[in-house]
């Protein structure tokens, strides 16, 4: 598959040359004394794909909720072509517990669906009267129109190709895990395709098999797509458009976000530049009016001065609400060339198939190793195994004397039981080194500043106790790394700062991630997990080569 280009005006079909299907006028939002965004218009075309990109907290998934209707803004407006439809992917994927995986799809036709509800009761009522009669065949014949019959079996493939699989779509969907829940409700926007699409990311606890369905999903796609996400390779893939969400506004550019990268950083410099110039200026009037407010004489051109500093001081840049942590991952001692041997491994958890059958592979000194693979392969429990956190059923795992180890839970919640701890608190129980400053200044780098060290580690979101688990990382300052599923719940700025800290780290890696521009750019080996006969043990490739070369190998993209 190859990447989205922009809609060319000029090879569009007559009908959506130029249309609007979706639009915003002079949107405004803020929450209390916070803006978003103000005076936000907007126009979405058919057959475009709008990538959402912003810091945490600067409003993407509130856009969503605007043009869903879910939230209201404080100015403007939403307009959507009478007679289409829109669907989404919301954050928030709680309840319908108590319903089967296939009818939580199915409500993502909200006509079909209330269609069939009323029929169901109307079936159900038994003896019914001539009103009831009529009422029913009305409604058979819209459901007809809208090929209500079909509407099971695409929700079923959708399901499927999510990596839903067939036994689980009459289960209750408070029986299956939150991973496949996830995709039940991305299923539930996919299916009945929507004139307008929008997907708030989508890509969360979505494997890589599972990611490249849906970039090929939406290649294809002829309405509107509106998607918020910090997968870069998933946005370089899929977007004709990008939507900067930044600056109290929402700025829109053309092409997917390498390009809107390109753009944004020479645009930064142009800001820096500019702020520089009425900073050298400012001080100049001053020291004028400083040398001559007391001269008679020109006390008139100090006044003027003063004024012109006043306005020059009114017309500050908007500052970025982009704000990177600074990560640096050090150690004190390298380890020696050998730094794991792992012997004949076999390992499978009780009632389960083998996560691994006589694995034999060692890891060098600067080896930096992805294991990669599907949801609920087994990746996690090769951490632990190399780890030494499991007992494997045969084999050995053997550390070289000379490795220290740091380890990055994919949930670490067992870290947080504690829920009282500050944040100060809880680092100081991972590292030697009680240095109040030495801490301090490290979780200042990781956005943690001020009294924000006093903050209860009970109410930190998903973002933040990421940050707090790579500041461990960081105070262990362990020649061999093991990460798990590290750039969960991060922003874009805090993966490319994770990403780039990781280029430049010199010890041995071993990290689990979906993020295939991660992985790209940290590993230099793959371990590639995938499903081995029918209830035999999963088959790993040992990869020497980065991903990107082993996905072109196999025509994986």
């Amino acid at each position: 598959m190859v990447p989205c280009p922009p809609a060319d005006p000029q090879t569009m079909p007559p009908a959506n040359r130029g249309y609007q299907m979706l639009s915003v006028a002079g949107l405004s939002m803020n929450f209390g004394q916070k803006v978003l965004f103000e005076n936000v218009s907007l126009k979405f075309t058919p057959g475009n794909c709008y990538g959402i990109i912003g810091a945490n907290g600067t409003g993407k998934s509130t856009f969503i909720k605007i043009l869903t209707k879910e939230v209201e803004q404080v100015l403007g407006e939403v307009i959507l072509e009478p007679g289409k439809r829109m669907g989404w992917l919301r954050q928030d994927i709680s309840g319908y517990d108590d319903q089967t995986v296939i009818s939580v799809a199915l409500r993502g036709h909200q006509e079909v669906h209330a269609i069939q509800a009323e029929l169901d009761k109307l079936y159900a009522k038994g003896d019914m009267d001539d009103k009831d009669m009529a009422r029913m065949s009305t409604l058979q014949e819209r459901f007809e129109q809208l090929d209500g019959y079909t509407q099971e079996s695409a929700a079923a493939e959708v399901l499927t190709d999510l990596g839903v699989e067939p036994a689980l779509h009459q289960k209750l969907l408070g029986d299956i895990d939150t991973a496949k829940k996830v995709r039940v409700f991305l299923a539930q926007a996919l299916f009945s395709k929507p004139d307008v699409l929008l997907l708030d990311e989508p890509t969360n606890n979505l494997d890589i098999p599972a990611i490249v369905w849906l970039e090929q999903f939406l290649a294809d796609y002829e309405g509107v797509i509106v998607v918020v996400s910090h997968d870069r390779h998933f946005l370089n893939r899929t977007c004709t458009h990008t939507l900067d969400v930044d600056f109290k506004t929402i700025r829109s550019f053309a092409g997917p976000y390498d390009v809107y990268q390109a753009q944004e950083q020479l645009a930064r410099a142009h800001r820096s530049k500019e702020a520089g110039r009425v900073e050298r200026q400012v001080l100049k009037l001053r020291r004028f009016v400083e040398r001559f407010k007391s001269n008679a004489a020109r006390s008139k051109q100090a006044t003027s001065r003063e004024k012109l500093i006043d306005q020059l001081s009114g017309q500050k840049v908007q500052p970025s609400s982009r704000v990177a942590p600074r990560l640096y991952f050090k150690f004190q001692k390298p380890s020696g060339q050998d730094v794991v041997k792992i012997e004949k491994l076999s390992f499978a958890h009780p009632g389960g198939p083998k996560i691994c059958d006589k694995f034999e592979a060692r890891i060098d000194r600067q080896d930096r190793i992805a294991i990669i693979g599907r949801n609920g392969i087994g990746k996690s429990t090769m951490c632990r195994l190399i780890l030494g956190e499991l007992a494997p059923e045969k084999g050995t795992v053997t550390w070289s004397n000379t490795t220290t180890r740091a380890y990055f839970p994919q949930e670490g919640g067992d870290l947080f039981k504690n829920k009282d701890l500050n944040i100060y608190e809880w680092i100081r129980q991972f590292t030697e080194n009680q240095d109040i400053n030495n801490m301090r200044a490290m979780l200042g780098r990781m956005l943690f500043s001020g009294d924000d060290v006093k903050k209860i580690v009970g109410v930190l979101s998903g973002g933040e106790r990421v940050r707090c688990l790579l500041s461990m990382v960081m105070l262990q300052e362990a020649n061999t790394l093991i990460l798990d599923e590290p750039t969960s719940h991060l922003d874009m700025e805090s993966i490319e700062a994770l990403q780039e800290a990781l280029e430049d780290f010199q010890g041995t890696l071993v990290v689990v991630s979906h993020d295939r521009e991660f992985i790209d750019n940290v590993a230099n080996r793959c371990w590639i997990m995938e499903d081995g006969p029918a209830g035999g043990p999963a088959k790993i490739t040992d990869w020497r080569g980065d991903y990107a070369g082993y996905r072109s190998s196999r025509g994986l993209e």
